[in-house]
């Protein structure tokens, strides 16, 4: 007989299994609200995951051009060749050694590199990068053959800069990860990078795409381009010149050199050297830098190293001429001078100062010399101060201007402010207020070496100072465009005030005409062009242990009596000896406004001085008759030697088109068997422009000097600049550059 269940078990049971339903639908109530709404967001990427496929199309970075229209930075179609393991795992193992051996032969990687990654899971494995597109379609058209679908080339931008070096610390860079990190490429990132598109596709269980009806694509929008007022091949130019004269003085701290229109601000060229590789931006350049930093890595280890070469990068990328603070030195004299001036302080021909070599200015402190060892300037005025750059005649024209106008005007020429220029990295000045200026402050503050300043802020104020008065605001880029073509923003000339007036302004590009023209055949004359300019020399007082180094600049500008062109010439701490801004930096704006002024459209005009001591360009003499072929030469102020006994001109020496100086001999041959002679060229560095004369005329070559210096007496040869240490035939030009030890400053 079956024992009979109690009603109230029964009931207890029911209680229990009812609680449980409840509790489970509960549960599955939770879920799928958990599922369907607060979670409905990943389960719904996990499903498109799985059902959908999306590849993203990278936008283009907008380029960046000079004012020419030229490339300077670009975005280049490469590829990235990458495989999709789940696909492969799915569809293509039995294609396994056709995709090794394919994207081993093409792309360089080992056998067993291919094999790891297709066995990974997940469905996004690199294989190579940055691929250019013949190879990208080889492998792809492999593929395709196949039926493979797991390989793929996807099209994606490269940055890529056609002149490498050229203007690099204006242009600079960018990260790995695709965005601008210095230069231009910084400044404007936001314009310059576009918005990436995307196409995304269904796919079956396989990862084959289904029908086209349900791809969706979503166009790239390329970045917007910018046109700059950079000049490539005055840019070209500059750095030229500047590299030599780094090299050549051994500047301890680089060089860095600005050339500007005077009267917009546009910035025409703008160098720093030693420069960077910009597709390259990594490599440490510098040797002894390098050399420096594996010392560090196999003494103190990887962390250390990576500590030094960021430092190292950052120095090497670094623009100097916005980034680095120095005391102007004599450059900065035209400054107080036309403050003065402005003030009516002083009168610049009535007023004198005198100089007997140097000055005391409180009682107890050293006295302030001037650089000339000769016992002093004497008696001058203040066009002959400026000439003669004369340190004691300038704390006379501070002390007569005083503390508070000195003050006033050093905020009025922009020199207490960065300039705003669009670059990053702008250093901003360091320099003594009015409210703790002292009288020894104000002396040393008149001739430029208490306050630091960048070189852009000294060649802005020195524009101001002779373009009429006007304070501009330097700019690198003229207009930014979209990728149709449409204009976005387009830059003017931005003037912040007026300091001082077109008068004031008026006697100092006098002035400092007369300080280059008075001194014809210094290292910044150049022949036939009106320049106005000024050298500074000036000596680093804030190192540690009372160290002696020095930077040498110039600034000068074009044309003297109406400036269009300004150049400066900053070259930081030289160290093979001459250390004088007028000996040092002079040089490398005479040889580069000897080049840019033509290239610019203007033309020299020449006194008739000037016109007697011209080089002459070498005529073609071949068939002439020796006879008339000498009496040619001799009128064009030439002389003739003949080798041969034949009648006619069958080769000479220099060839037709060569330019010499007057008095230079050109070797003709009379016959075409006869066997030229061949001399060496001899280092002639240091040597006098006597010397050098009489050396190679000795041995059948023809000087011509170059150099604004080139026919002074007393200067002195800083190097051959062809041929050197070479065997050449006689009658060659042997070009030479001279310069004259000037320490005006």
């Amino acid at each position: 007989m079956e024992k009979a269940v109690s009603p109230m078990k029964s009931k207890f049971w029911l209680v229990v299994v009812f609680a449980v339903m409840v509790a489970i639908m509960a549960y599955i109530s939770y879920t799928m609200y958990n599922v369907a709404v607060r979670e409905s967001g990943k389960y719904q990427a996990m499903a498109n995951d799985q059902q959908f496929k999306t590849m993203t199309v990278t936008a283009n970075r907008g380029s960046i051009y000079d004012r020419n229209g030229q490339v300077l930075a670009q975005s280049i179609t490469v590829y990235t060749i990458y495989v999709d393991p789940i696909v492969y795992q799915e569809r293509d193992r039995d294609n396994e050694n056709l995709i090794v051996g394919t994207l081993v032969q093409n792309l360089g990687v080992t056998d067993s590199e291919v094999r790891e990654k297709l066995y990974q899971n997940n469905r996004y494995q690199v294989i190579a990068r940055n691929i250019d597109k013949a190879t990208a379609v080889a492998i792809s058209n492999v593929m395709a053959d196949a039926g493979i679908t797991s390989v793929v080339a996807s099209p994606t931008a490269k940055r890529y800069y056609p002149n490498n070096d050229l203007a690099a610390n204006v242009i600079g860079h960018l990260h790995y990860d695709g965005y601008g990190i210095y230069g231009l490429e910084s400044y404007y990132d936001d314009y310059l990078t576009g918005v990436d598109g995307k196409i995304i596709t269904a796919i079956d269980a396989f990862g084959k795409e289904i029908q086209y009806r349900y791809k969706q694509s979503y166009d790239a929008q390329d970045g917007d381009s910018i046109y700059t007022n950079i000049d490539t091949t005055i840019q070209y130019y500059v750095e030229k010149e500047l590299k030599a004269a780094v090299d050549s003085n051994h500047a301890k701290e680089k060089g860095c050199a600005i050339v500007m229109e005077a009267k917009t601000g546009k910035i025409l060229a703008m160098a720093t050297e030693p420069d960077y590789d910009l597709n390259n931006p990594a490599e440490i350049y510098d040797a002894e830098t390098a050399e420096q930093l594996a010392e560090i890595l196999s003494t103190q280890g990887e962390e250390a190293y990576n500590a030094a070469r960021s430092d190292a990068w950052n120095r090497q990328w670094t623009n100097k001429a916005i980034s680095t603070l120095y005391f102007p030195g004599s450059v900065f004299k035209v400054v107080t001078g036309s403050a003065a001036l402005e003030e009516h302080a002083i009168s610049p021909l009535s007023d004198t100062f005198y100089c007997n070599g140097s000055v005391t200015v409180v009682k107890g402190v050293p006295p302030i010399h001037c650089w000339t060892t000769s016992g002093g300037h004497g008696e001058q005025n203040f066009v002959q101060a400026m000439t003669n750059s004369c340190n004691p005649a300038f704390i006379a024209i501070g002390q007569k201007l005083g503390a508070k106008a000195f003050t006033d005007y050093f905020k009025a020429f922009g020199l207490t402010e960065k300039t705003g220029i669009d670059l990053p990295a702008e250093t901003d000045s360091i320099y003594v207020p009015y409210s703790r200026i002292t009288t020894l402050d104000l002396a040393t503050s008149s001739f430029g070496q208490t306050n630091k300043i960048t070189p852009l802020q000294m060649i802005t104020a020195y524009a101001a100072v002779i373009n009429g008065g006007y304070l501009v605001t330097p700019y690198i880029v003229n207009k930014i465009v979209d990728a149709d073509g449409n204009i976005v923003k387009q830059f003017e000339p931005t003037i912040k005030r007026q300091v001082i007036s077109e008068e004031t302004s008026a006697i100092m590009r006098s002035t400092l005409e007369t300080v280059v023209t008075t001194n014809q055949g210094s290292n910044v004359y150049i022949k036939g062009y009106n320049i106005g300019g000024k050298s500074g020399t000036s000596q680093k007082l804030d190192l540690p242990g009372g160290e002696t180094r020095y930077v040498s600049s110039y600034c000068a500008f074009y044309p003297a009596d109406d400036p269009e062109i300004i150049m400066l010439v900053m070259i930081d701490e030289p160290t093979a000896g001459r250390y004088y801004g007028s000996a040092v930096a002079a040089p490398v704006v005479s040889n580069s406004l000897t080049e840019i002024l033509p290239y610019l459209g203007y033309y020299a005009e020449y006194s008739e001085e000037d016109l007697e001591n011209l080089d002459v360009n070498v005529p073609d003499l071949i068939n002439s008759d020796v006879s008339s072929a000498v009496s040619t030469l001799e009128a064009l102020g030439l002389s003739a030697e003949t080798v041969g006994s034949g009648e006619k001109v069958v080769r000479q020496v220099p060839a037709t088109g060569n330019s010499m100086p007057k008095g230079c001999t050109v070797v003709l041959y009379t016959e075409s068997d006869v066997e030229p002679e061949y001399v060496y060229v001899p280092d002639l560095t240091g040597k006098t422009l006597e010397y050098a004369n009489k050396k190679l005329a000795d041995l059948g070559l023809n000087l011509k000097p170059l150099g604004g210096a080139a026919r002074k007496a007393g200067a002195t040869c800083s190097g051959v600049m062809n041929y050197k240490d070479e065997y050449v035939e006689v009658g060659t030009v042997i070009e030479a550059y001279f310069i004259v030890n000037d320490e005006t400053g």
